[in-house]
């Protein structure tokens, strides 16, 4: 049967990829000789379409396939998810076989000269997109998702398996940097047979303590034992979410946190989360329980869940870990039906349901007195903004700060490494409890507002002087390294500077920001050598998340006198000049 599921995936790639996918560099062979070309990249673009659910013509522009592609025939920059996909595939028209050892090797060398900016390592389709790419490399948020997708039967071998393993050993400590997917026949089959069927999801729903809205759709609420719903996502997966904006997300920590509190505290679960939506294209309650509103049995018919999907994830996974605890948790749960609805109603409601604000760790930090008390303070004795609660306009950078902004300086300034990895790895870690540390070691009644005002100061200056030398250099990972060590390198110019005198209003500040640029162009300098030197085959992206490394690295720099830089170093050494503070400030 393996020829004819690739037949129907040959077909699907054909209907949806001839004429998008380019040819150019196969020019003058017959199209017998193209057509495997043709559903090789077509089959990389196919997997990007259902990935990252963008379009065939966007998945198109993705593929970097031809000579010199050193292992990725795809590079999707999903801005949304904020992920780097690449991908890399293989053709097999007869449907047999797996990813050698070799082809895997290849993928992660292309992924390893990438990460690390080696772009003269690729061809003209991947140095073109350089920019871009580099931008996202230099991002903390960005993560990515190596991807193998083949038309053979076979699975990936326990060899090609462990080469995946062993680079996300390398990659993924402390944090979850790197992930992998192989994806053969079967898988690409069950897309294409997924998209053919348009199989109506139909379900019967038992509500408790339910009601009705009749006008101007019917419309029924309740609540639903999470069970039950663990028994959805069990049959139908994410098919549950089709017309939804997002699927479920497996690696969250809010999912984490929703998992615990099923298995922890089931029975107040219902008061904790905020429910699932869910659209029908029919539903019909039952005679059983006539008009009595303690339970009613409805008929659910063309079922998607279009807000929630990381509550019923949530649920699936629970209910693999201890499912007996989710007979104690119910779900508050709206059924709505699109019986003779206006053609845009779903749409409307699947936009409206996710585009709610949530609220986040740093809003209760509005919370907390110290920060109306520093936001007055900065306001009335500097003549200063500061923005702290979500929402607020950010003033310019001349007229005041963020609590982004102050949190990330503050960390840095402290003495304790641990919390500059915060605020590099996760930087609303630092709000998590405003009643205890890290959050009160940094905002505490012993702060007051000229020092977190001078704090941020020269976290600007610093951060503009490192722009400044990594537009000067040439080589793309020791620009990595100055971007990705920029919470590193601050946190060693606090410390030589020293923090004692910010809170002093004696204290010389110019003479405070003209040695903090000095101290990072030093610092920068030395951190390029040794991380050159001792962590040549580490991304910078991980690596300056490690707080093992950050205490190696401090030890160090110890040890380096300004006469002992290292030779391998190229960051720019050029006297700072005055210029404008940079106005884009990422927290991370």
């Amino acid at each position: 049967m393996s020829v004819i599921h690739v037949n129907h995936i040959k077909n699907t790639l054909l209907t949806q990829f001839e004429g998008l996918i380019g040819l150019g560099d196969w020019e003058g062979h017959s199209p017998e000789q193209q057509q495997p070309v043709l559903l090789t990249r077509a089959l990389a673009a196919y997997a990007l379409t259902r990935l990252a659910e963008v379009s065939p013509a966007e998945a198109a522009l993705a593929v970097t396939d031809g000579g010199e592609d050193n292992g990725l025939d795809a590079v999707f920059l999903d801005r949304e998810e904020h992920r780097i996909i690449l991908v890399q595939s293989k053709w097999d028209a007869k449907g047999e076989g797996s990813p050698s050892v070799a082809a895997v090797q290849k993928l992660l060398q292309g992924f390893d000269d990438l990460v690390n900016g080696r772009f003269d390592r690729f061809n003209a389709k991947i140095r073109d997109r350089e920019e871009e790419i580099f931008a996202a490399l230099g991002d903390a948020k960005f993560r990515f998702l190596l991807v193998f997708v083949h038309t053979g039967q076979q699975e990936i071998s326990e060899h090609a398996r462990r080469a995946f393993e062993d680079a996300l050993d390398r990659f993924n400590h402390p944090s979850e940097l790197v992930d992998y997917l192989v994806i053969n026949q079967a898988g690409v089959h069950a897309f294409v047979a997924d998209e053919a069927s348009g199989e109506s999801i139909d379900l019967d729903m038992s509500l408790f303590e339910w009601g009705l809205k009749s006008d101007p759709q019917k419309s029924y609420y309740g609540q639903v034992v999470a069970s039950d719903i663990a028994d959805w996502y069990e049959e139908y997966g994410n098919q549950l979410f089709n017309k939804n904006i997002r699927k479920f997300i497996t690696d969250s920590e809010i999912n984490d946190a929703i998992v615990g509190t099923l298995l922890g505290d089931p029975s107040r679960f219902w008061y904790f989360n905020n429910g699932i939506t869910v659209l029908c294209s029919s539903i019909s309650k039952k005679p059983f329980g006539g008009d009595d509103r303690g339970t009613g049995q409805f008929a659910c018919e063309g079922v998607s869940v279009v807000n929630g999907a990381q509550t019923v994830g949530s649920i699936g996974v629970a209910s693999r870990s201890e499912g007996s605890r989710l007979s104690d948790a119910r779900v508050l749960v709206r059924l709505i039906s699109l019986e003779e609805a206006p053609e845009v109603f779903a749409s409307e409601i699947t936009r409206a349901t996710n585009t709610q604000n949530r609220v986040g760790r740093r809003d209760f930090v509005s919370l907390d007195p110290l920060q109306e008390r520093l936001r007055r303070e900065l306001q009335l004795e500097n003549g200063k903004l500061y923005a702290f609660k979500t929402g607020e306009p950010e003033p310019e950078p001349e007229d005041g700060c963020t609590l982004a902004e102050a949190t990330v300086a503050l960390a840095c300034a402290d003495s304790d490494v641990s919390l500059t990895v915060l605020a590099k790895r996760e930087v609303s870690r630092l709000w998590e409890d405003t009643s205890r540390a890290p959050y009160r070691r940094i905002f505490n009644d012993g702060l007051n507002a000229l020092r977190l005002w001078r704090s941020v100061r020269i976290m600007r200056r610093v951060a503009e002087e490192l722009k400044r030398q990594e537009a000067e250099l040439d080589d793309n990972r020791s620009r990595l390294i100055v971007t990705h060590g920029n919470r590193f390198i601050l946190h060693v110019v606090f410390q030589k500077i020293g923090t004692a005198s910010l809170g002093d209003l004696s204290c010389d500040m110019e003479s405070i920001l003209a040695e903090a640029a000095h101290q990072a162009r030093e610092v920068a300098v030395n951190v390029v050598g040794l991380v050159d030197a001792n962590y040549s085959g580490n991304y910078p992206g991980s690596l300056f998340k490690n707080e093992a490394i950050y205490r190696a690295l401090l030890e160090m720099l110890e040890g380096v006198s300004a006469e002992g830089r290292s030779d391998s170093a190229t960051v720019a050494t050029a006297e700072a000049q005055p210029g404008d503070t940079p106005t884009l400030f990422d927290p991370e």
